[in-house]
């Protein structure tokens, strides 16, 4: 992951505009950021990012006074600038959760595409740091939740009870390892289509009345058949 597609976090201001400690702290996590992503979270060391960042290794413990405490800030930075693009699209502005749903996945597959090492990365924070991982997890489950209450609430899916909700928040983040797999099978596909065929499995699953509309389409379809058969069975004894 290249340095300059990384956005870096903000700086605290001073009297003098952004403080030169700011700035060098958002040099070095955007350094300890491509260092993991080339190497490895596990194999990411001070020289490598003191390299990348143009600093000596003691402005690295200045800074942020350890390894373990640097990488870990640069962890809940990569999570939280995801989180960040992710709730911008969320704004109320009159979508339905559908609507919502689908400028929020395109803004998740342009980000997997700015920064292919995310989901190798996400996997090692898994790994390295659990804590940090199962709150990333619950942040992520607990703003699904919400939108689908909101869904609930505009009508545009279907009633159902907390636990229906929480269930529901974490099968769309589990979803996404199945977006995820069609974006690297696309084959040129392009973004809309793909988002647009996973929304059409949220809509059977998820949609207002699109349950009752199958249900009611299927028995009609029986129906048709059985008439059908009984009629042919009538001819045949005459």
């Amino acid at each position: 992951m290249p340095t300059k597609s990384v956005t870096p976090p903000p700086a605290a201001r001073s009297q003098n505009g952004y403080s030169k400690s700011a700035d060098a702290r958002a040099r070095i996590l955007a350094a300890a950021l491509e260092e993991a992503n080339e190497a490895g979270l596990h194999k990411a060391s001070l020289a490598g990012i003191a390299g990348r960042a143009g600093f000596a290794i003691g402005n690295l413990h200045y800074h942020f006074g350890s390894r373990d405490r640097l990488l870990r800030e640069m962890m809940d930075w990569l999570i939280g600038d995801l989180m960040a693009r992710l709730h911008a699209v969320d704004i109320d502005d009159g979508a339905d959760f559908f609507d919502r749903q689908r400028r929020g996945l395109l803004v998740y597959l342009e980000y997997l595409r700015a920064y292919p090492g995310h989901i190798g990365l996400a996997d090692q924070v898994k790994l390295h740091e659990p804590d940090l991982y199962r709150r990333a997890v619950a942040a992520w489950v607990e703003r699904m939740a919400e939108r689908i209450r909101a869904g609930i609430e505009e009508g545009s899916l279907r009633p159902m009870d907390e636990a229906g909700v929480t269930a529901q928040a974490h099968f769309l983040l589990g979803a996404r390892h199945f977006l995820e797999q069609m974006t690297d099978n696309s084959d040129g596909t392009g973004d809309e289509a793909i988002v647009d065929a996973y929304l059409t499995l949220l809509r059977d699953g998820l949609g207002r009345g699109r349950q009752d509309t199958r249900t009611r389409e299927r028995a009609k379809a029986r129906t048709s058949k059985q008439s059908s058969r009984s009629g042919r069975s009538a001819q045949t004894k005459e």
